[in-house]
């Protein structure tokens, strides 16, 4: 049934050639329909300050899906409706590689991507180790690719290098989910603690690790009863963690045994970036979750336990030692790393690393996107 399913969505592709593009149409998507956030979710937010008028179509999972600006109409993933949308949408937002798709010669194709630098290899780093039906979906996505946004020297240079993108435009303003976190108020604070239902006085360490590809747990063994005791310990006043899995395994939180007193599944909160702006602190693994969280310059670490397993599934981009974070393999370590943290060497630390790779974040990249797309519609 999937493969004639596969057959019949290909053949209406072929079929909405006939229809023409909508000049004013932006279809927009974020990790196959999951939800309103990541970087299409903030440039859709410029485009609609500048007041033009722009039919808004974002793609979702859940047709249910309620979290959206009443100006959006909604289209469910891989529905013939979705098609005929694509099929004729002037632009399309996406931030993550696209299953089979056909772009006509009028149409423009913003890749966002969903991460920033990589403490894991990816794309044509590792081939070998993504599947052939990933490479060749990746391949197919990078080809109808018109622009790639990026928000460091090192980024760019990686897309040319390891993303099947060598000459691409890439637009090198920043990325436009970490917008907010360079201008969000006290107002925005208290409003996510608010739909998070945490207490007022209460400080947060976001823990935010990556996934495994054999969606395996137990790399998750992070203490934090433990961890929220040497918290207290060392920065005062009571903490409490919020949980975020990766997208490709947040439900799977459901599965992880912690005390609710104590840690808060924040899993299934569809904005990162609104987490980054409540979190005092940042414990992650793999992740490039880290790269945006030093735009607050706030406390950081690495904790990993299965460093010698990983290294086998993924491998890494950067080894720990050219990295600004200290690095935890067990939770005796993440202990004493938390009661000894240095918040100004690690302050110097990872201001030395934005210089050197050359971040250009200023807050305005979703200006700047939302501009490349307004004159695409124009012309």
């Amino acid at each position: 049934m999937n493969r004639i399913m596969r057959l019949l969505r290909r053949a209406f592709w072929i079929l909405c050639r006939v229809f023409p593009v909508k000049k004013n149409k932006v279809v927009f998507q974020s990790y196959y329909g999951r939800g309103y956030g990541d970087n299409p979710k903030y440039i859709a937010e410029a485009l609609r300050q500048t007041g033009e008028s722009i039919d808004f179509v974002w793609v979702v999972s859940d047709p249910q899906n309620t979290d959206l600006p009443a100006c959006f109409r909604t289209v469910k993933f891989r529905s013939f409706r979705y098609i005929y949308e694509m099929s004729t949408a002037r632009v399309w937002v996406d931030n993550s590689r696209k299953e089979y798709c056909m772009k006509k010669k009028n149409q423009y194709y913003m890749q966002t991507w969903h991460g920033s630098l990589g403490m894991k290899k990816v794309e044509n780093m590792v081939p070998e180790r993504l599947g052939r039906d990933y490479v060749r979906m990746a391949k197919r996505d990078a080809a109808q690719s018109d622009v790639m946004l990026s928000s460091c020297d090192t980024l760019t240079s990686d897309y040319r290098r390891f993303y099947w993108y060598p000459d691409g435009e890439v637009l090198q303003k920043g990325l436009p989910r970490n917008d907010r976190l360079l201008t969000y108020t006290d107002a925005d604070v208290r409003r996510i603690r608010q739909a998070l239902n945490i207490e007022e006085g209460c400080r947060l360490l976001l823990y935010a690790p990556t996934f495994r590809q054999d969606h395996d747990l137990s790399a998750y063994d992070i203490d934090y009863r433990r961890c929220k005791e040497a918290l207290e310990t060392r920065f005062g006043g009571t903490w409490r963690i919020l949980l975020r899995l990766h997208p490709n395994v947040f439900k799977l939180s459901d599965q992880i045994s912690y005390d609710p007193q104590v840690v808060i599944n924040a899993s299934y909160y569809s904005d990162m970036q609104e987490l980054y702006m409540i979190a005092d602190m940042l414990v992650t693994d793999y992740s490039s979750v880290i790269f945006d969280f030093l735009l607050v310059e706030r406390p950081s670490l690495l904790y990993a336990s299965d460093i010698a397993k990983y290294r086998v599934e993924r491998d890494y981009y950067f080894e720990f030692d050219e990295l600004p974070f200290t690095l935890c393999e067990n939770n005796d370590e993440l202990e004493k790393a938390i009661l000894t943290f240095d918040t100004k060497a690690h302050l110097t630390a990872i201001r030395g690393f934005k210089e050197r790779h050359g971040f250009c974040e200023s807050g305005h990249a979703a200006e700047h996107a939302a501009r490349w797309i307004l004159e695409r519609i124009k012309s």
